[in-house]
């Protein structure tokens, strides 16, 4: 075991100087610090997961939004911030005095902070408080000016009638919406 005898005093040896070497390392410039934490923030990306989230926005003191998810996954970078929900994905909206106005179901939805946005996809459910409701497969709902379209079909009923249209804009209570290509049926009395 001669060859271990040899290695063992260099090993002290290696570790000796890697040590030396790193301690001045450790000594950047002001500058050199100052590039590097450029670079880095350049290309920072922070993500974060959650399960079982429920999220409350509570404005002037009153409930206004509820939020629940079985998992949500945050992506935030200095260009882009949004937040994944997967489902199934459960929102309660709240009119000014606090009363439950509208609810909405979907499979999953992202949220774009910056821009207060919505994304609902799959199996979209709404239901408003006198009971007109809304399905789809997509649904974009911009919060701040309580705006809900999709380019695509949607089918709303209402307790008088119900009508299938590719294209939809409307607000959250369906109570003003307007509709492209529109085939239905209406009950008159």
């Amino acid at each position: 075991m001669p060859e271990t005898a040899i290695l063992a005093p260099f090993n002290v040896l290696l570790i000796a100087f890697l040590c030396y070497a790193f301690s001045g390392c450790t000594q950047l410039s002001e500058s050199d610090n100052q590039q590097i934490q450029r670079e880095l923030s350049d290309s920072l990306l922070t993500t974060t997961e959650s399960l079982e989230v429920e999220l409350e926005i509570v404005e002037d003191g009153l409930l206004s939004l509820r939020l629940k998810g079985s998992k949500t996954s945050s992506i935030n970078h200095e260009t882009r911030n949004i937040t994944k929900i997967s489902g199934p994905v459960f929102i309660e909206i709240f009119d000014e005095s606090g009363r439950l106005n509208t609810s909405v179901e979907s499979d999953s939805a992202v949220h774009y902070p910056e821009r207060s946005v919505f994304e609902l996809y799959g199996n979209v459910f709404v239901e408003t408080a006198d009971n007109k409701t809304l399905r789809s497969n997509y649904l974009q709902w911009e919060r701040n000016i309580d705006r809900v379209s999709t380019p695509g079909y949607v089918l709303i009923i209402t307790p008088t009638d119900s009508i299938n249209a590719k294209g939809f804009s409307g607000n959250t209570d369906l109570t003003n919406y307007n509709l492209k290509e529109v085939t239905g049926e209406i009950i008159v009395d």
